[in-house]
């Protein structure tokens, strides 16, 4: 799908056919910029980069380029410096393995680096806890961080890990500055279960921004 006219109005939920249709919708507003040096460190494939595309992109688990073979790379604990990119890509795995068991995608699993994912909701939020706090430390201030999250169904109960993910990005430092909500069609539910909650099928965007000065909004 092309880019939308400069001049198209961007609005805060959509149906965006891939992530990357939406990444360019983000970057019309100018949080993202061709020159920004852009950190990508979660396993993606570098999906989220094919339609709008920074000219400078460092890759983690296995994007773009000299990482993609380094064993030892974690979200949790990045060896980059302090505050040395523009904008940080976080897309961590934000719903457990556990949760997932029977929703029809147990395959994209290994295709999205989730073979090691925590099977618990807690655990995944750990994760989450941690990969922003060194979000936090390697962006430069003035920075902008892009957290993809979802509240999920988890064993019964609502998981409301966009809520907690939100608490913890403030907790870290942030500001919250913009928020997408990406509605996705329907996927295959279990069948012969009275339903309880509502069928989720929507993820957000948060656009997150390391303040200039502490305590700076």
């Amino acid at each position: 799908m092309p880019e939308a006219p400069d001049d198209a109005v961007v609005y805060a939920a959509g149906s965006w056919q891939t992530n990357a249709v939406l990444i360019a919708e983000v970057a019309k507003l100018g949080y993202l910029r061709r020159s920004d040096r852009i950190l990508d460190p979660t396993y993606g494939r570098g999906t989220w980069w094919r339609v709008w595309r920074p000219n400078p992109l460092d890759g983690g688990d296995l994007v773009c380029r000299d990482r993609k073979d380094d064993a030892n790379w974690d979200f949790r604990r990045m060896y980059d410096s302090d505050g040395v990119f523009d904008a940080v890509a976080f897309d961590p795995p934000y719903v457990s393995v556990g949760g997932r068991a029977t929703s029809g995608i147990k395959g994209l699993h290994d295709a999205y680096g989730m073979a090691g994912t925590p099977t618990t909701p807690r655990g995944v939020q750990d994760d989450i806890d941690a990969g922003l706090g060194e979000c936090f430390r390697v962006v430069r201030a003035g920075g902008v961080v892009l957290c993809k999250m979802q509240s999920y169904v988890s064993s019964g109960k609502l998981w409301p890990g966009l809520f907690l993910t939100y608490n913890a990005a403030v907790d870290v430092g942030f500001v919250l500055i913009d928020h997408f909500v990406h509605v996705a069609g329907p996927r295959p539910q279990p069948s012969g279960r009275r339903q309880i909650h509502a069928h989720r099928n929507q993820s957000d965007l948060l656009v997150l921004q390391r303040p200039k000065r502490r305590g700076s909004i």
